[in-house]
């Protein structure tokens, strides 16, 4: 995975390798991909989550809730390259689910847990020092979801595409402010995309959530 930009030691890279084998196998029964070739597979989920390992100076805010894990982008990736990193994967999808539960078992990887519920601002309340989402939904709409869990100072983090400047140019909000905005392409590929990280300074309401220490 150096090509990528992103070595990995020999150990990360048999968990990847055997976090691989259970996506292939278990992709029919449980949807976790529309994507079937192997170089596609690398390029679009595992590079994409390498490069912004990097892109974080391969420090990560703990703990973490992945929003919408799907079948672990990018949560496990970011387990399997920074494993101190306490994650949540949000995933109320239950097949999606089920599987993460069994990547966790069979990859013996310790502090992450799913969480098996739509992340609203009444479901999830665990306060946590960052948020990162690959899904479709709209920077505007994630946020107001974030509001029981994510602390002053906490980071939400967005993996986009180029589309996103219109979701930036239309974002109103006064608890919020972006700290960066970067672009970035999956080498040996014309993926365009984007590392978008907003602070949160500002919550609304009667109870603040704790600011996040360090």
């Amino acid at each position: 995975m150096v090509r990528y930009g992103v070595p990995l030691p020999p150990a990360t890279l048999d968990l990847l390798w055997a976090y691989h084998q259970l996506l292939r196998e278990n992709n029919r029964d449980h949807d976790l991909t529309r994507l079937i070739g192997f170089e596609t597979i690398v390029q679009r989920h595992y590079a994409d989550c390498m490069i912004l390992h990097g892109m974080m100076g391969g420090e990560w805010p703990s703990p973490l809730v992945d929003v919408g894990s799907g079948a672990g982008f990018p949560g496990i990736m970011i387990k399997l390259m920074s494993p101190g990193t306490q994650i949540v994967l949000a995933e109320p999808r239950a097949r999606r689910a089920e599987f993460l539960e069994m990547a966790i078992r069979e990859l013996g990887l310790g502090d992450i847990s799913v969480f098996t519920h739509k992340v609203t601002s009444r479901s999830l309340t665990q306060p946590l020092a960052a948020a990162i989402t690959r899904a479709f939904e709209t920077v505007e709409k994630t946020l107001p979801r974030l509001g029981k869990c994510l602390a002053l100072g906490g980071q939400a983090i967005f993996m986009k595409g180029p589309k996103v400047a219109g979701e930036i140019a239309s974002l109103r909000t006064d608890e919020y402010r972006i700290v960066r905005n970067e672009a970035y392409r999956i080498p040996n590929t014309t993926q365009d995309r984007i590392l978008l990280v907003l602070e949160r300074i500002k919550v609304s309401g009667p109870a603040a959530l704790a600011k996040v220490s360090g």
